[in-house]
């Protein structure tokens, strides 16, 4: 199967933060459930801009849809 890059983004001078914590609720989450994660991050794209995202066999998309509303996925 291919693989799925799940996103949430975040805004403002805090983003950097909000992102990094984000990523270690994420991480807890894919723990508690067994879900493999072939990558995980953070990226800062601006002052005011980051995201937090995980890597996942797209078998887990509607366990992570339903469960931790991405705000965006990609094809990866």
């Amino acid at each position: 199967m291919s693989n799925i890059k799940f996103v949430w983004n975040f805004y403002g001078p805090d983003s950097k933060f909000l992102a990094d914590h984000h990523l270690v609720h994420l991480i807890d989450f894919l723990s508690q459930e067994k879900i493999l994660c072939t990558d995980s991050g953070v990226s800062i794209e601006s002052d005011n801009y980051a995201f937090s995202f995980i890597t996942l066999d797209s078998s887990y998309l509607e366990i992570i849809k339903s469960s931790l509303k991405p705000h965006q996925a990609f094809k990866a």
